[in-house]
């Protein structure tokens, strides 16, 4: 019935139905296979880049978690070098003694906090008053070169105002220690 309605028409009108169809088929064409390749292809761009993102977040993670992961290895290495019977302030006693000043110090505060659930630093604020400055650098020199897990954590020194060749340190020594489980 196509065929004999088809070859009843003029050629000019065949040719319109045969160009209508052909336009048909290729917007069927289109609609059904080549746009929904390209909306994929166009999504999977998308994709590509937001995944290029997140990868390179990705590596600056990584990078952040190696030095926080040697961070903690340091302070294991520091917390497993402190001695059982380790008192700080027993020790800072001693290095003031030994450098001389002990008549100098003024108080000596402990403090305890804190850092995380395994470990805990110790400080202790240590004043003195009236220090000569080669008595200041020898004092310092055994705080650093104890070979002890201790560190200089703030200083400050400050020149009298009476004596000019004399000065007021306040230090700052702190350690790290593992709390008992």
């Amino acid at each position: 019935m196509i065929r004999r309605v088809f070859n009843n028409l003029k050629p000019r009108e065949q040719g319109i139905v045969i160009v209508g169809g052909a336009a048909a088929v290729l917007i069927l064409l289109y609609a059904y296979a080549v746009d929904p390749l390209l909306q994929r292809n166009a999504a999977l761009d998308r994709l590509i880049a937001q995944k290029g993102k997140q990868y390179q977040e990705l590596l600056v993670l990584q990078k952040e978690y190696s030095g926080l992961k040697k961070q903690h290895e340091e302070l294991e290495k520091n917390a497993s070098r402190t001695q059982k019977d380790f008192s700080p302030l027993s020790f800072m006693e001693g290095l003031s003694t030994q450098a001389g000043i002990r008549d100098r110090v003024v108080s000596m505060k402990p403090r305890f906090t804190p850092v995380g659930e395994d470990y805990r630093e110790s400080s202790i604020e240590v004043k003195a008053e009236r220090l000569t400055l080669p008595q200041t650098v020898s004092y310092l020199h055994r705080i650093e070169n104890s070979g002890m897990p201790i560190h200089i954590k703030t200083l400050h020194l400050k020149a009298r105002f009476d004596d000019p060749s004399q000065a007021d340190l306040t230090v700052t020594v702190s350690s790290l220690e593992r709390v008992k489980s």
